[in-house]
């Protein structure tokens, strides 16, 4: 099946199972883990709710984390879906700041935002490499984004590979 298709697909699940997903966690199981899923990441290659030491600081978890080699590459903070999403006021980037990540997504399970290390660091831009609205936009647009910006996401390129 077509990458357009599996999100299309989805984009009607979830239209229809949205009434009974009632908290985050819920959000993160039936919206989140699906997606990633369809982004084509096996779950041995995802890390739910991974420990990262703050130091004084209590330890947090991020949502997802999608590992290479034993290193986290790609993080995943997710929000309720009803919840609005904002960069700076996530913990993404205070993540970003305690692991080799370089990726990032913020999700609500509606709204996906993709972001690079540097986007999430910076203070004066907070604009995504690329969001969607998955019950918005057409599933064709959706895969041709994410056909589009690939590289970004494949745990499987090498650094060097990668644009940044």
């Amino acid at each position: 099946m077509e990458l357009k298709d599996e999100i299309g697909q989805f984009a009607v699940r979830i239209k229809k199972m949205l009434p009974t997903v009632q908290t985050e966690d819920s959000t993160r199981n039936a919206l989140v883990m699906p997606f990633i899923q369809i982004l084509g990441f096996d779950p041995s290659e995802v890390q739910s709710e991974a420990v990262l030491d703050f130091g004084v600081k209590k330890s947090k978890k991020v949502d997802y984390t999608i590992m290479k080699d034993g290193e986290p590459t790609i993080l995943v903070e997710c929000k309720h879906h009803d919840e609005n999403l904002d960069i700076h006021d996530s913990r993404l980037s205070k993540y970003f700041r305690k692991t080799k990540a370089k990726y990032g997504l913020l999700t609500n399970g509606l709204v996906y935002r993709f972001y690079t290390e540097k986007m999430v660091n910076s203070k004066k831009n907070s604009e995504p490499l690329f969001e969607f609205k998955i019950t918005d936009t057409k599933a064709a647009t959706i895969a041709k984004m994410i056909e589009e910006h690939k590289d970004y996401f494949n745990v499987e390129a090498k650094d060097d590979q990668i644009a940044s």
